[in-house]
């Protein structure tokens, strides 16, 4: 899903759309679908002609699944915005519905943005397709997953995988230039000299700390936010005042080191872990699935919830290498997936010399980030 009115404004939908012709090539962009949502502008012009991308979306899976007799996984990794429902309709709609409803498995990532994002008739949409799968809905929310950040790798992608950027430079150096291109306009709005959160509560700046915070917000005004970031890194004082959660931005749009939320990686986490490290996981968290849709939190209640669910969650005390394990099921899957030859262009191959000139377009015209507001 798209917000063109907010968290992809500017050119971030764009280069978005550039991050993954670089990973997966132009054959996946031609097949991408894009949907907005209820109240929000449409996608971008490509994706906002033809038929209901949900039920182009269904007919394609399902047709695969049924001729090739696969199983099918519904993933939601995004906000419903009502393209859940949708979903939901256009699947119950298809003549093959039936015959793979109960080779079915469905999944998400609970996080608050996407629950605060998706309506109600999205979650009943989604209890009846686990009904009618006879499945159990796999909940991955983050806190309850990593048992609160027990093991302090598991905060985010930066702080459980800081080698991501040289795997990259190896085996997609135009995944990585995308990747940090779109960081530094994404994440540079999160960390303006003005924003209203980027102080941690109670912290107040001295006056030379003021004078050298003023230097480096020059420094963002003038489109370096690199710069910016890594003037506040350097200053311990300065830095240590940062609201904590917006720490890990700084340092890495100071450092290079690539940076996203570990949540998106959960769903995938939970399938490989289960198969190649099954002491490390627990699917013990049964029951129904509850929630709350004012504060984007779900849960698992023993009856009276939406369906039948299940939130996986590590081991109680993971073995400190299981941070390791993590980070390499990771990487090992992200460098097979997208490698695309030894980094000239003449050798690589045709997917990464196709998709070249779109991501050039991009990153070789480096602009300062618009602003999206505070």
């Amino acid at each position: 899903t798209c917000d063109l009115s907010g968290k992809d404004a500017g050119t971030v939908m764009a280069k978005k759309l550039a991050m993954a012709t670089a990973a997966l090539g132009t054959e996946f962009e031609e097949e991408l679908l894009v949907v907005s949502g209820e109240g929000l502008p449409p996608p971008p012009a490509q994706f906002s002609s033809g038929r209901c991308p949900m039920a182009l979306a269904a007919e394609r899976a399902l047709e695969r699944a049924a001729g090739e007799g696969l199983r099918l996984l519904v993933a939601i990794l995004g906000p419903g915005r009502g393209n859940i429902a949708r979903l939901a309709a256009a699947l119950e709609g298809h003549p093959d519905w039936k015959a793979v409803a109960r080779r079915t498995q469905i999944s998400l990532y609970s996080g608050s943005f996407n629950i605060r994002g998706t309506t109600r008739k999205d979650a009943r949409a989604l209890a009846e397709m686990v009904e009618a799968a006879g499945c159990v809905l796999e909940d991955s929310a983050h806190f309850v997953w990593t048992r609160q950040d027990v093991l302090p790798e598991l905060r985010d992608m930066a702080t459980l995988m800081p080698d991501m950027a040289t795997m990259l430079e190896k085996r997609n150096p135009y995944l990585l230039a995308a990747w940090r291109e779109f960081g530094m306009e994404f994440y540079a709005h999160l960390i303006h000299p003005m924003h209203k959160k980027l102080w941690a509560r109670g912290e107040a700046l001295t006056d030379e700390e003021r004078a050298v915070f003023d230097a480096a917000s020059a420094l963002y005004h003038a489109g370096d936010v690199e710069g910016y970031c890594r003037s506040i890194l350097q200053h311990e004082s300065i830095f240590g005042k940062v609201t904590h959660f917006k720490m890990g931005t700084i340092r890495s749009l100071a450092t290079g080191v690539l940076n996203g939320p570990l949540c998106d990686c959960l769903v995938f986490l939970t399938r490989w872990v289960e198969k190649h490290a099954p002491h490390l996981i627990t699917f013990g968290n049964t029951g129904t699935w509850d929630v709350d849709f004012e504060k984007g939190f779900t849960g698992i209640k023993e009856e009276g919830g939406l369906c039948r669910a299940l939130q996986p969650m590590l081991v109680d005390q993971p073995p400190r290498e299981a941070a390791r394990t993590l980070a390499d099921a990771v990487l090992d899957t992200l460098s097979a997936a997208v490698a695309c030859g030894d980094g000239r262009t003449a050798s690589a191959p045709p997917k990464a010399r196709k998709c070249l000139a779109k991501i050039c377009d991009l990153v070789c015209r480096r602009q300062p980030a618009p602003s999206r507001g505070r």
